[in-house]
């Protein structure tokens, strides 16, 4: 990968961590408390995943996931490292509970989160992001503003961060077939 980006998009440190290692590669998103339109928005195609802490629960997480809880801890306040670049493949509209509960193997979130995701605010949606990531061999730490707190989706960096030498954590076939079987389901 070439070029950098300013742009990232809050997640939990374990989702960073399960994007990082493949075994993820799909999003649900509905908008923070604070977003601008009150609705999450794909505001850019292409971003780092910034790892947080900040709602990240044993109940939210899905069980398959619950034993990085402990091993996966979020970074300190202070400074924030980035390693995962993602881009968006695909974004769908999920406006119904069942095909909601057909791709609860591809997300990280539970059940009764995906649920409640679908259901906030008496409006029953929520958005499924295909993203493909792109992991740095180390990470790239950098100061935490101010500016960067609050409960939004996204964050525009006081700096780019450069995405030279970040490579795909999954092949183009395992992309693609993940691509194939989120699409079938949907």
């Amino acid at each position: 990968m070439q070029g950098g980006s300013r742009q990232a998009l809050k997640e939990w440190a374990v989702v960073d961590e399960v994007l990082a290692r493949g075994e993820v590669s799909v999003l649900l998103r509905k908008g923070g408390i604070h977003e601008r339109t009150g609705d999450f928005g794909v505001e850019h195609r292409e971003f780092w995943i910034y790892p947080t802490g900040w709602h990240q629960n044993l109940e939210d997480l899905a069980p398959r996931l619950h034993p990085l809880l402990d091993a996966v801890a979020p970074p300190p306040r202070g400074v924030i490292p980035f390693r995962v670049h993602a881009t968006v493949d695909s974004v769908i509209r999920i406006e119904s509970r069942e095909a909601l509960d057909r791709i609860e193997h591809l997300h990280p979130l539970s059940p009764a989160a995906a649920h409640y995701r679908f259901a906030y605010r008496d409006r029953p949606y929520v958005h499924a992001l295909l993203v493909r990531a792109h992991r740095l061999p180390a990470p790239v730490p950098l100061r935490e503003t101010h500016r960067y707190e609050g409960c939004v989706s996204w964050v525009e960096l006081d700096q780019e961060i450069a995405t030279a030498g970040a490579e795909p954590v999954l092949t183009d076939d395992a992309f693609g077939a993940i691509r194939d079987e989120l699409m079938g389901l949907v």
